[in-house]
């Protein structure tokens, strides 16, 4: 009886957390989303100032380099959440549940390390680049490190998507599936479902 109730517990837990961490990632959707938006206004408004007014401005490129960066850091995230990232099923097909919760488990781990590289390598980029001063070579002519946080911070957003994926396994919280959301874990661990 004990274990159940521990395992209950511990579910109860993991899906908390996974809630918490599915919330930043939903924010940080929402920021890539919105990245997408931005960028694809100042491409209309770098169309329209070329061929319309024949004043073409130079820094949109740029500033749209920056702000896709900003859309792929912020959205790896929630892709992992939802399975949307690159995957070979021809063997995990075969296997059993044991087998593809295994596999499913050493992928997050794999991401884990990733993410871990990201962040690490990210803030070294980071910081050297701020300590030396190093500006963009564009018209923008800004920091660079500014742009570059971008890498460490969609890191650490993927190191938290994976471990709290990861979590959920070990808890035994079955894949995240579209639509559902942290209070359909708790109905499932009461039994509502």
């Amino acid at each position: 009886m004990t274990g159940s109730g521990e395992r209950g517990i511990g579910a109860r837990a993991a899906a908390a957390i996974y809630a918490t961490i599915r919330w930043l990632t939903d924010i940080a959707m929402a920021v890539a989303a919105l990245s997408v938006l931005v960028s694809l206004a100042l491409v209309c408004y770098s169309v329209l100032m070329r061929y319309v007014a024949n004043r073409p401005e130079p820094w949109v490129d740029e500033m749209v380099g920056y702000v896709l960066v900003a859309s792929v850091m912020f959205a790896v995230a929630e892709a992992l959440r939802k399975g949307e990232h690159i995957s070979v099923d021809i063997l995990t097909e075969r296997l059993g549940p044991g087998g593809r919760r295994a596999i499913y488990a050493l992928g997050l781990f794999a991401v884990l390390a990733t993410a871990t590289i990201l962040v690490v390598e990210g803030w070294g980029m980071v910081a050297f680049a701020r300590m030396i001063g190093i500006r963009s070579i564009g018209y923008l002519d800004i920091p660079i490190w500014t742009v570059q946080t971008m890498v460490p911070v969609g890191g650490a957003l993927l190191f938290l998507a994976a471990a709290a994926e990861l979590i959920r396994v070990a808890a035994g919280l079955p894949p995240d599936e579209p639509g559902e959301d942290a209070v359909s874990d708790d109905r499932r661990l009461r039994g509502d479902e």
